[in-house]
């Protein structure tokens, strides 16, 4: 009879960007952009202009009323919601200068160079990082304002406004010049800012490139190709398939430590030890718990069995992976028993009849719960609609607060980062707290256009902290699968194959009845919460085998970032790039 092994785990480089183009029948962020533009003039006043860019934006502008124009404008009574909107976004702040009051002149006609300061200041509002634009030449600086020429030349890098390519601009001094002419203080027709308004809200480029390989957790996503709500421990099933790995040899090894992404396997055990003993000094802040175990099956040994003296000795001196002896008659209920404590209750079953007669099992469980470093208040969370990935609407508890966050934008993506509380308290009114400085753990929420390589956004973005009024629901994902077919495609091959696969560094196969030692299947399960106060979340491994006058400047921005369509969630340890776990929440539950 063959036997077999069983393993559980519970658990800037720029491309070629593409310029933006004509987009008018293009939806941006769910809202058709032409919907909101087709009612310009033929001549645009500033008015006109600053009431078509905040609709085509497809953000809510009524909380924007309250605002008092008139303490920054002689001539602002009479001001839309949508004009509002878009001073207190991100024109209002400064207006006034030294307790003088601007003119708003709502009903003046818009120049070029206004359109480009306005587009400009847009840009910034709604992407925290753009790449290397897709310009050529440099726009005609001549006439240009100063106040305008940041705008005009993010407008022209990216290709909102279109600019005549005069070879020959000639200045009043008698000479010329090949750059592009702007032509600043021509007025703005409707088509003209129609498009461009498009264009500036179609910009089909990102800040970050992607890599010629992806990462570990980028490429188990890929692989395992989940639908619908799931989540995903990379940390759990790496280290789990690790401890498996140690126990192999010659092409079993070195697919397994391919597929993994590890270089130096010994080099890894150490990182693993290290990271073990700095996750203990952070029990005051947070529970991260990890727990392995290698479990042998006495059934198939006649009670003799056991690992070898050297796997077991580093397994232990590495992973702290204890050694448990099981029978047929109660394998599925120990393991099962210690995945239950090892997660707090969170996942009480790994292990089903089926895997009864296991051979070896190599387990790891993963456990977290910490605290925002800002909480939601109960009190300001509310039933919020929910629009499922197959369209249909869906209800969520939508937990709301502003604050300051991390978050970033480039076209196609929108990111928020929440940190976790990095201190303890015993005692406010005393001294009896301690800050833990070295622990930087965050969640991610994640809105994407299209497929995202997640690991290599987070290691590459760079959040900007500013105010944010965040909008996210309570949500739970509980989500389990084998992952056979998805460490195959991964390269993990010969050590499924009972013929092929060497696990002679982990025990003795000669001990066997068929003298055969392989992978059976590799089964996870994971479990995440979110809510008012934080996070938890758990995972289990399992490996078994068998057998006009200047514009005000840009004020501080109030960013806003609404979770309500699905979403990427990633647990990320920021001090060394390891990510605990990563999801989406696509409907609505």
């Amino acid at each position: 009879m063959k036997k077999r092994i069983m393993a559980w785990v519970l658990a800037l480089c720029m491309g070629v960007p593409v310029c933006a183009g004509a987009a008018q029948e293009q939806e941006v962020y769910g809202y058709p952009t032409e919907d909101a533009l087709r009612k310009l003039p033929k001549t645009v006043t500033r008015g006109d202009f600053l009431e078509a860019l905040a609709s085509a934006s497809g953000e809510d502008v009524s909380d924007s009323a309250w605002i008092d124009m008139e303490e920054y404008f002689t001539d602002g009574v009479e001001a839309s919601d949508e004009v509002k909107w878009t001073f207190a976004k991100w024109i209002l702040n400064g207006a006034a200068q030294d307790g003088e009051k601007a003119v708003l002149r709502l009903d003046d006609l818009i120049t070029r160079q206004e359109a480009a300061a306005l587009l400009g200041r847009y840009l910034d509002y709604r992407y925290t990082a753009l790449p290397a634009g897709c310009g050529t030449g440099s726009p005609d600086p001549y006439n240009i304002a100063e106040w305008a020429q940041n705008g005009v030349s993010k407008c022209w890098m990216y290709g909102v406004i279109d600019m005549s390519d005069e070879s020959n601009v000639s200045y009043p001094d008698g000479t010329t010049s090949s750059a592009l002419d702007f032509r600043p203080n021509d007025l703005v027709a409707g088509s003209e800012a129609a498009q461009w308004i498009a264009n500036a809200n179609a910009l089909d480029m990102s800040a970050v490139a992607a890599p010629e390989k992806p990462g570990f957790a980028d490429a188990l996503i890929r692989a395992v190709d989940a639908e619908g709500n799931w989540s995903l421990s990379p940390y759990s099933i790496r280290m789990c398939l690790a401890m498996l790995a140690n126990g192999t040899k010659g092409e079993t090894q070195r697919e397994l430590l391919d597929a993994l992404q590890i270089e130096d396997l010994e080099a890894f055990n150490q990182t693993v030890k290290e990271q073990l003993a700095t996750y203990d000094g952070y029990a005051r802040i947070m529970s991260l718990e990890t727990a392995n175990s290698l479990w042998i099956n006495q059934s198939w040994f006649d009670g003799a069995g056991e690992f070898l003296p050297d796997y077991a000795r580093e397994m232990d001196e590495y992973f702290r992976a204890v050694v448990e002896e099981v029978t047929n008659a109660d394998s599925v209920e120990r393991v099962n028993a210690w995945a239950d404590e090892k997660t707090h209750g969170k996942i009480p079953t790994i292990l089903t009849e089926d895997n009864r007669e296991f051979v070896t099992a190599l387990i790891n469980a993963v456990y977290f719960k910490a605290a925002w470093e800002k909480e939601f208040s109960p009190a300001h969370t509310e039933k919020a609609d929910f629009t499922n990935a197959d369209g249909t609407a869906g209800t969520v508890d939508m937990m709301h607060q502003t604050d300051v966050f991390g978050y970033y934008s480039t076209p196609g993506v929108e990111a928020l980062r929440m940190d976790y509380r990095k201190y303890a308290v015993d005692n406010w009114e005393g001294d009896n707290w301690k800050y833990f400085r070295d622990a930087d753990f965050s969640m991610y929420l994640i809105k994407a256009d299209d497929e995202l390589d997640v690991q290599n956004l987070l290691d590459n973005a760079e959040f900007t902290y500013s105010d944010v009024r965040v909008s996210i629901p309570r949500f739970k994902v509980e989500y389990g699968a084998p992952l056979d077919e998805a460490l195959q495609a991964l390269g993990v091959r010969t050590a499924y194959e009972p013929e092929k696969a060497d696990l002679t560094a982990m025990l003795d196969p000669s001990e066997l009845p068929a003298r055969q030692h392989f992978l059976d299947t590799v089964v996870h399960k994971t479990y995440v919460a979110v809510d008012e106060k934080g996070t938890e979340a758990a995972a289990v491994t399992a490996a078994m085998d068998g057998a006009g006058a200047a514009l005000p400047s840009r004020p501080e921005l109030v960013r806003t970032f609404t979770a309500d369509e699905p979403f990427w969630f990633v647990i990320r340890d920021n001090a060394n790039g390891e990510i605990l776990f990563v999801g989406r929440y696509e409907t609505a539950n």
